[in-house]
């Protein structure tokens, strides 16, 4: 046998986790592996090995590992592909594993940030009831490309925003108290902060005050009121 060489005495099942072995050298523990490491790299009891070929091992495992992690990631809800390097950079996987990983992930697509941007803003859009400009920060936020996030809000109809924005807006409209223009400005204010820009809540807001019954009429309004610049 070659000085450098040392043999497997040994390899075990993991006792508390399916799929893992380890691995004993020359009579002592040496590490432990997945089950598909322990075949690639033929991790056999009596297997002479050297240190290229531990090496090789251990890079492999470590790869498995962050695989396993960026998968339960993925799993639980989808992410951009900036969410899950922030996730496995924490994790203290080096930058050529996490390039490897978010390649595999592209390959079987389980990262996809066209579909991810699609998802949240419908996710934020119709069920949040949140407007346009809070989906875009958000998916800026997220690593999202500009292109990838106009495309998934273009997805979205402005009419249909409207919508949303109206009814939002009625119910707080019935929940604000005060005279009509204290109700214009606190339910425009609420809307503004959801996201919606100003032109969807200047239509939003006319539209309630008219519809609103027994309000008082003839309130004097701020002419400045519907000029707050879209963020």
């Amino acid at each position: 046998m070659h000085e450098s060489e040392s043999v497997i005495s040994a390899v075990e099942r993991h006792s508390k986790k399916n799929g893992l072995y380890l691995i004993f050298i020359d009579g002592a523990y040496a590490f432990t592996v997945h089950e598909d490491v322990l075949i690639k790299h033929r991790l056999l009891k009596g297997e002479r090995v050297d240190p290229d070929r531990l090496r090789a091992a251990l890079e492999d495992e470590e790869l498995q590992k962050a695989w396993s992690d960026a998968l339960r990631q993925v799993g639980r809800r989808p992410r951009s592909e900036k969410e899950v390097r922030q996730y496995l950079k924490r994790r203290t996987y080096e930058p050529p594993i996490v390039d490897r990983v978010v390649t595999r992930l592209k390959e079987h697509k389980y990262l996809d940030d066209a579909d991810f941007a699609a998802q949240w803003t419908e996710q934020r859009i119709y069920s949040q009831k949140k407007g346009r400009r809070w989906v875009k920060q958000e998916l800026q936020q997220k690593g999202v490309a500009p292109a990838t996030i106009q495309e998934a809000l273009d997805q979205v109809p402005v009419d249909e925003e409207e919508r949303l924005a109206f009814e939002l807006g009625q119910k707080k409209w019935k929940l604000t108290s005060g005279g009509i223009l204290d109700k214009k400005r606190k339910t425009a204010a609420f809307l503004m902060r959801r996201g919606y820009s100003s032109a969807i809540v200047s239509k939003a807001v006319r539209r309630i005050a008219e519809l609103a019954p027994d309000e008082r009429r003839g309130e004097d309004e701020d002419p400045d009121m519907w000029d707050w610049p879209d963020a």
